[in-house]
C-alpha cells in the first residue's frame, strides 16, 4: 500500500509556498472540490512520467472526460449569475483568455502579451488615473469577426447598465471603481464618463480617485471582451468627449432575447466566443457540458493552444466517482479531498491504473450563515452554534488526516498563513466543542423563555421575545444532496444543538437550488448553508464582507453589515501590492476580527488530490492554477 500522509497544521504551513497571490472573486463551490484561486502552493506527482511521456501533438486530438462532484449546471456566462466552481471554470475555457490582464502560472499579474499590444498609466491632476490599453491586431471571435476595442467597451458598458441589471438581477458592478460608474448605471448620464473608445484597437479606463490606492492595481486594466455583434447585434458602440456609449435599440428586452433566452440566449448557449474551447452542449439529465476546441483561438498569455480537441465536464457522485475512474468512464477527478475518497484514490494509484497529484487547498470547507435572516443575524447565536460542533473530530474524520482546522477566513495554500502559525494559535478563539459556552451566549442573547413566555425549563426549544412576539431558535440548514461533509455534519450537530436549546432543520436539495437560496434569488432562505470557498487570484475580502449595498449577494454571500468587519477589512484594498508587512498585520486584524463575529463557521483546509488516467500526459494543476488552466498544457494519448 503507498503511504498516505498525515498533515498535521506544522506540515502544511511548511508546505504552502510564500509567494503572495491574491484573487478577483470568490467562487462558492460542493464540498468535495475547490474553486478559482488564489496564492500559489508547489504541487507533486506520483507518476512522473505523466509529464515526460511521449510528445505532446501539434494538433489538438482526443477526448478529456472530467468528473466534478459540484453540480455542472446550465450557466454559462459569468460570476454574475452562477459562483458554482465547476462552472467558473467552464466561463475561463469558454470566454477567457483573451482577459487583457491575466495571472500566470508562477503567480503574478501582468498584461496578457496575446492581447495588449501596448499599455500607458496615467496619473491625473484631479488624483484619478487612466489605463489606456492597446490590443493586438488580428484576434478573431470563434465566427471570424475580427475582435476590437469595441468589443472591450462594449463589455464594461453592458455589464454595469441599468438594462442589463434588468436580466435576472445581473448585479452591474464591475465597473464600481470608474469614473461616471453611478451615473450611467442609473441611467441618468448618457456615456460612461470614465471609459472611452480611443481608436479601434484602443480603449481607456479612468479610475475615481477615492478608489485608489488599490491593492491590485493593475486589475483596474484589465476587461474581457464580450461579442458587440451578438449580444446588441443592431447597436454599436461611439466615443463622445464624455465617455463612451452604446448607440442604437439597446433595451433590457434586447438583452433578454440576445442573453437570457432559454434556448438561444448567450447565458445557456455561447455560440460565439473567444476562449480556448466552445461551447457545444449541456444535457440537462445527466448534468454534463461538452466543450470543443476552438480553432480561432489565438493562444493564451504565453501562446499556448489546447490539444484535447473535446472536453466532456460529468457532474460524479463522490460514492461512486473513483469506480468511474476505474473503469474509464472519467478520465479525470480534480481536486479530491477527504480521507476515504483519497485513500481509495491511492489504492488506484498503487495498482497502476490511475496517477495522482496533489497540493494544498487555497480556501476552506465552511457551515455558511446568512447573517441578515433571524436568528442567525445574531453574532452570539452563530458563535453558540460553533460551540456545539467539534470541529478537530469533523476534521479528523473528513479529511482522514489530510488536513487541518481552521479558525478563520484562510486556507492552507495562503502565504499569510504559513507565516502566522504561531500568531493564530495565539489570537484566535478556536472554539473548542462548549455546549455550556453556548448556553451562557444564548442566554446573553435573550433566548430564555419557553414557547408559552414562561421562564426557560432547561430543556426543549428556546424563544426569545422580539418586539412583543415570542420566536423560536431554529435554525434551518441548506445542504446538498449526495454531499459527506452534509452526513457528517448530520449526526455531529443535532444533538448539541438540541442539548444548548436549538432546533435545527435541514433541507436537502441539489447544488443549483441551494446557490440560489444563497444568493436571495429563490423565494426561500435558509440561516446556514455548507459547501466549500477556493480564493480568487484577486482575493478581495474588501468586497466579501463590506457594508457597502453594492457587494450583497454577487460578493458579499453573507449578506452580512457588521461594522467592526467594514473597518477591518476595507483599509487592506489600499495597501501597495509590494507592502509585505503592512499588508500582512492588516490581515493578521481582518482574520481576528472575522474569528469574533464569524459570519461563517471554518471547518477545515486541507490538502487536495487529482487522480487521472494514465492516458493524460502534462498534467500540472496547482492551488492557483487550476483545471481550467492545465487542461491548455495537457493532452491524451489513445
Amino acid at each position: 500500500m503507498k503511504t498516505k500522509k498525515f498533515l498535521s497544521l506544522l506540515l502544511a504551513g511548511a508546505l504552502a509556498l510564500s509567494v503572495a497571490a491574491c484573487g478577483q472573486q470568490q467562487a462558492v463551490t460542493n464540498q468535495e472540490t475547490s474553486s478559482d484561486v488564489s496564492t500559489t502552493s508547489e504541487a507533486s506527482s506520483d507518476l512522473s512520467s505523466s509529464a515526460e511521456t511521449g510528445e505532446r501533438p501539434t494538433e489538438p486530438s482526443g477526448q478529456l472526460v472530467i468528473g466534478s462532484v459540484t453540480q455542472v449546471i446550465n450557466e454559462f456566462y459569468d460570476t454574475g449569475f452562477s459562483t458554482s466552481e465547476t462552472n467558473y471554470n467552464m466561463y475561463d475555457l469558454i470566454h477567457g483568455t483573451m482577459d487583457s490582464v491575466v495571472y500566470t502560472k508562477e503567480g503574478e499579474f501582468q498584461y496578457n502579451d496575446t492581447v495588449v499590444a501596448s499599455h500607458e498609466e496615467t496619473e491625473n491632476e484631479d488624483g484619478t488615473k487612466t489605463y489606456t490599453v492597446t490590443i493586438n491586431d488580428g484576434l478573431v471571435w470563434s465566427d471570424g469577426t475580427p475582435l476590437t476595442a469595441k468589443d472591450y467597451v462594449f463589455a464594461v458598458l453592458l455589464e454595469n447598465s441599468d438594462e442589463m441589471a434588468g436580466v435576472d438581477g445581473y448585479p452591474c458592478n464591475g465597473g464600481y471603481s470608474y469614473v461616471g460608474y453611478d451615473e450611467w448605471l442609473a441611467g441618468t448620464a448618457d456615456t460612461f464618463a470614465g471609459v472611452h473608445l480611443v481608436d479601434d484597437m484602443t480603449y481607456s479606463l479612468t479610475v475615481k480617485a477615492e478608489e485608489l490606492p488599490y491593492h491590485y492595481d493593475i486589475m483596474y486594466a484589465s476587461l474581457r471582451p464580450r461579442p458587440l455583434h451578438v449580444i446588441a447585434p443592431e447597436c454599436d458602440v461611439e466615443d463622445t468627449e464624455n465617455g463612451a456609449t452604446i448607440t442604437g435599440e439597446f433595451t433590457t428586452e434586447l438583452l433578454q432575447e440576445t442573453i437570457n433566452n432559454p434556448e438561444t440566449g448567450y447565458r445557456y448557449n455561447p455560440k460565439v466566443t473567444c476562449g480556448p474551447y466552445l461551447f457545444e452542449s449541456f444535457d440537462e439529465a445527466s448534468q454534463q457540458a461538452t466543450l470543443k476546441v476552438n480553432p480561432e483561438f489565438a493562444g493564451d498569455y504565453r501562446g499556448v493552444k489546447p490539444m484535447i480537441e473535446t472536453l466532456i465536464i460529468k457532474t460524479v457522485v463522490s460514492d461512486t466517482m473513483m469506480n468511474e475512474l476505474e473503469s474509464g468512464s472519467v478520465d479525470l477527478l480534480y481536486s479530491c479531498s477527504g480521507g476515504e475518497t483519497i485513500n481509495a484514490g491511492l489504492d488506484l494509484v498503487e495498482e497502476g491504473t490511475a496517477a495522482d497529484s496533489t497540493y494544498m487547498r487555497n480556501g476552506y470547507g465552511q457551515l455558511q450563515f446568512d447573517c441578515s435572516v433571524f436568528p442567525t443575524n445574531s453574532e452570539k447565536v452563530r458563535q453558540a452554534i460553533a460551540y456545539c460542533l467539534d470541529r478537530n473530530e469533523f476534521a479528523r474524520q473528513y479529511t482522514g488526516g489530510y488536513g487541518s482546522v481552521v479558525h478563520s477566513f484562510y486556507g492552507l495554500a495562503q502565504w499569510e498563513y504559513a507565516e502566522s502559525v504561531d500568531w493564530i494559535n495565539e489570537n484566535l478563539n478556536t472554539y473548542d466543542m462548549n455546549v455550556d459556552a453556548a448556553i451562557t451566549l444564548l442566554e446573553e442573547d435573550g433566548w430564555t423563555l419557553n414557547a408559552d413566555g414562561t421562564p426557560y425549563s432547561g430543556t426543549g426549544t428556546r424563544y426569545k421575545d422580539v418586539d412583543g412576539e415570542l420566536k423560536p431558535l431554529t435554525i434551518t440548514w441548506c445542504n446538498s444532496e449526495g454531499n459527506p461533509v452534509s452526513e457528517l455534519l448530520a449526526t455531529m450537530l443535532p444533538e448539541n444543538m438540541a442539548a444548548a436549546g436549538m432546533e435545527l432543520q435541514p433541507t436537502t436539495t441539489d447544488f443549483a437550488t441551494l446557490q440560489n437560496a444563497i444568493l436571495h434569488s429563490a423565494d426561500t432562505q435558509y440561516n446556514m448553508y455548507n459547501l466549500a470557498t477556493g480564493f480568487a487570484t484577486a482575493n478581495s475580502p474588501w468586497y466579501y464582507f463590506s457594508s457597502d449595498e453594492a457587494w450583497m449577494g454577487n460578493y458579499n454571500k453573507n449578506w452580512i453589515a457588521d461594522q467592526e468587519l467594514n473597518d477591518a477589512v476595507v483599509p487592506m484594498k489600499s495597501i501597495p501590492y509590494d507592502d509585505h508587512d503592512g499588508w500582512l498585520e492588516a490581515w493578521q486584524n481582518f482574520i481576528k476580527v472575522w474569528n469574533e463575529k464569524l459570519p461563517n463557521i471554518p471547518l477545515y483546509s486541507d490538502e487536495y488530490y487529482d487522480f487521472y488516467s494514465p492516458r493524460v500526459q502534462g498534467w500540472e494543476n496547482t492551488a492557483t492554477w487550476g483545471w481550467q488552466n492545465a487542461v491548455l498544457d495537457a493532452w491524451v494519448t489513445e
